[in-house]
This record gives C-alpha cells, sequence and structure tokens, in this order.
C-alpha cells in the first residue's frame, strides 16, 4: 500500500513519466479497491484471468520494443507500467509452469520497455522465489522473516529476522555495490488509502460526465 500510494501521489497519468498499474490479486481482497482507478489496465483474481492478464503485460512490453526499434530508441518513453503480483507463492504453487515463463520474461525485458514487476510473498523459499526470477530484481525490500535461513533466501544474509514487528526493512541493492541498507517503513492509514482511491475515482466519474455532457450538447 505504501508502494502504491507514492505511485499514485508522485507519477501523473497517461503521459510520459506517468504511471499505470496491472494488478494481480490471487486473494481477491488485498489490491481489489485499487481495481477502479484510471491508472488500472487489468485486474485479475480467478488463474484464468491472471494468466491472460500476465500474456497481456507480455504483450504490450512487445508493442512497446517495436515502436522503439521503429524510432531508433532503446528506452521506451512513454508512461511507466507496474505489474503487482499479490503473494507469489500462489502463483508458484498452483501453476507454476504457467505462470513463471510470463513472469520470467517481463522480468528480463521489462526495464527498457519502461515496465516494472514488483512481487510480494510471505514465503520466502527458493521453491516460491525461483533463481530465475530472483536475479531480475534491482531491488529487494526484506520485512522481519521468522528466521536467519528465511532472511538469506531473501537478501543473501541474515539479519532480517531482527527487525521489529513492524516499521523497518532491510533494502538490498544488487546493482549498488551489493549494499543493504535499513529503512523505516511509512505507516499508510486505511483513511488516507481510501482518500486517495476516492479522489481517482471522482476523477473519472467527473471525466464521464464532461464526456457525456458534451455529447449531449452536440446531439442538441
Amino acid at each position: 500500500n505504501g508502494l502504491i500510494t507514492t505511485l499514485l501521489y508522485r507519477l501523473p497519468l497517461d503521459v510520459e513519466g506517468g504511471c499505470h498499474l496491472i494488478l494481480i490479486d490471487p486473494k481477491g481482497n488485498e489490491l481489489n479497491q485499487y481495481k477502479n482507478l484510471p491508472h488500472t489496465l487489468g485486474y485479475a483474481v480467478e488463474q484464468a484471468d491472471i494468466l491472460r492478464l500476465l500474456q497481456y503485460a507480455s504483450d504490450l512490453m512487445r508493442r512497446r520494443y517495436k515502436i522503439m526499434s521503429e524510432q531508433g530508441k532503446k528506452i521506451y518513453s512513454g508512461s511507466r507500467v507496474v505489474i503487482l503480483i499479490e503473494e507469489l507463492a500462489d502463483l508458484m504453487t498452483t501453476n507454476r509452469r504457467a505462470y513463471q515463463p510470463l513472469i520470467q520474461h517481463i522480468c528480463q525485458m521489462g526495464r527498457a520497455a519502461n515496465m516494472m514487476v514488483i512481487a510480494q510473498t510471505q514465503c520466502p523459499i527458493v521453491k516460491v522465489i525461483p533463481t530465475e526470477i530472483k536475479c531480475n530484481f534491482t531491488g529487494v525490500v526484506a520485512l522481519r522473516t521468522r528466521n536467519a535461513q528465511d532472511s538469506r533466501n531473501i537478501i543473501g544474509e541474515k539479519g532480517v529476522e531482527d527487525l521489529p514487528e513492524y516499521g523497518q526493512c532491510l533494502y538490498y541493492c544488487p546493482a549498488f555495490l551489493n549494499t543493504t541498507y535499513r529503512f523505516n517503513v511509512p505507516y499508510v492509514t486505511d483513511e488516507e488509502q481510501m482518500a486517495l482511491v476516492r479522489f481517482w475515482e471522482r476523477q473519472v466519474i467527473q471525466q464521464k460526465q464532461g464526456i457525456f455532457g458534451r455529447l449531449f450538447r452536440r446531439n442538441r
């Protein structure tokens, strides 16, 4: 919620430098409050829908590469697309053979296309976080784990198990000298979260009303 709130506050919509969201929510109750945002390109809960949405993200990435090739660019300059995966463990245990190639492909190729994956799991074991996917993440945020082994699975060293239950994390950045940083984690209340969601939902309503009003005047 903190990451999504930051994206919604800091990045505009539908412009270069803006942001769109693709939401994968196997539980159906973690990301559903964001499904009607104008930023959201797709929201999926059921396995078949998740697979179609990941395929959509992969196809979108390929289209962006085609545009880059036609324009002679190495980096896509349009809006950013963030694919948020809630509970990666569920995907890896229910239908890994179908999901992993698509997630891995987006992780490997998405950066230049201005597409990124944010994946979350409460089960940080090797079976859940395949090396083929893990090695493509440019940053890892670790909240307190049950034991030192879980810490090693996430950031390659112990220490996460000693964090307080709430409020702090270790951030591991392989691309920057393999350094681990300790940060305070901002807390977003339910009230703050829903106020932001309602703000953007009102923008959608007002936009639709504006379009309807223009059509009504034109028909008159």
